[in-house]
């Protein structure tokens, strides 16, 4: 028979045994937590510095755009295309008229821009104009009393 002094020590030292493996594990868990977080701030840091390059370009680009003659014949929509292009427009000339998206680095066309660059290249463009009749409009006021 084992005594009980003995038993006591065994179950002290696999109790140890646990707490410290436990302890190993919980530093190891929060290294992997602090490197995920260092990983994802520098991604966003990243991605931030990618999304204002973005943003200068589309500022910039309309200085040197050879799709149109001049920045006045360029109007800006940003979403979910950056630009119509009417090339020619400030003569009296025929107007091309451009889709133009401004990309920068490795970025690529969304499903949306994707979409339009096919409806534009298939050709499934129409000319559509809104008329609003003449009608009188009646605004009432009401101001309410406390």
């Amino acid at each position: 028979m084992v005594d009980l002094q003995t038993e006591t020590i065994v179950v002290g030292v696999i109790s140890l045994i646990i707490i410290l493996y436990l302890f190993w594990k919980i530093i190891q868990i929060k290294l992997v937590q602090r490197t995920a977080i260092k990983e994802a701030r520098k991604d966003t840091s990243v991605r931030q510095r990618s999304v204002i390059k973005g943003q200068i370009s589309e500022s910039i680009a309309p200085w040197s755009m050879k799709a149109v003659n001049s920045v006045s014949e360029l109007k800006f929509l940003g979403h979910p295309i950056d630009f119509v292009g009417f090339k020619g427009l400030d003569d009296e000339g025929d107007i091309d008229i451009k889709f133009i998206e401004v990309k920068t680095g490795k970025s690529r066309l969304n499903k949306n821009q994707r979409r339009i660059r096919d409806a534009v290249v298939a050709k499934r463009i129409e000319w559509v104009e809104v008329r609003v009749k003449d009608t009188d409009i009646e605004i009432e006021e009401k101001i309410l009393q406390p």
